[in-house]
């Protein structure tokens, strides 16, 4: 009896022209973020200026975290590095590889600085932004395990910062530093705090509780 199930058929050239229907959808949607808010940004502006039609960004893209997740996975690949900052939990390799992602971001400026403006917004976050995050914890963690969680989320916020996108856009755009100049800049800072949180010099901090979580409401 012959098999009634459909057959997924597959070639080179479909892929070679969905991944081509792909990067004139993401195009599209980096030409409009240059200078609109992504909240403002309908998907019928994507299609018509990706000069395709409105179904074919849905199937592509289903909303606007997968946009974001295709924006961030290009950005990672063309400057060669796909994965979080920190691929392995060692705090060592952080300043190194932060200042080769500064250099990068100078490469696709563009589309960094679309992903910037779009995930400012946290409900907008890619889940590439989220992994980063936690790399950067598994990464303290791993290089001062004497330390207490809420001091490995202290340390980690701040060299998340310093190695983030929104602050290489600022450094390029606010004061007029490409990345081949912060990226050695973040580096020596980034090194800097290390040294000092193995010195043990930390700063007094006020201790923590429950009631000191931000509230939702919090600007």
């Amino acid at each position: 009896m012959a098999d009634a199930s459909p057959r997924r058929y597959s070639s080179p050239l479909r892929a070679e022209q969905a991944q081509r229907t792909r990067d004139l959808i993401l195009d599209a949607f980096t030409d409009l973020l240059e200078d609109r808010r992504a909240d403002d940004i309908t998907t019928r502006e994507i299609a018509q200026r990706a000069g395709v039609s409105q179904p074919t960004v849905y199937r592509h893209f289903p909303d606007r975290t997968a946009l974001l997740e295709g924006l961030s996975g290009r950005i990672g690949t063309r400057m060669g590095m796909p994965g979080p900052v920190p691929v392995s939990p060692n705090a060592d390799d952080l300043g190194t590889r932060i200042e080769t992602m500064y250099r990068g971001a100078d490469n696709v400026a563009v589309e960094v600085r679309a992903e910037v403006l779009l995930n400012s917004d946290p409900r907008w976050y890619a889940e590439q932004t989220r992994r980063t995050s936690a790399a950067f914890r598994v990464a303290v963690a791993e290089a001062f395990p004497e330390l207490d969680g809420r001091q490995h989320a202290q340390i980690a916020g701040l060299l998340r910062c310093l190695g983030s996108s929104h602050s290489w856009l600022r450094m390029r755009e606010e004061f007029g530093i490409p990345g081949a100049e912060s990226g050695p800049m973040t580096r020596w800072a980034i090194e800097l705090i290390l040294a000092a949180v193995r010195r043990g010099d930390l700063p007094d901090l006020p201790a923590h509780t429950d009631s000191d979580t931000l509230r939702k409401d919090t600007p």
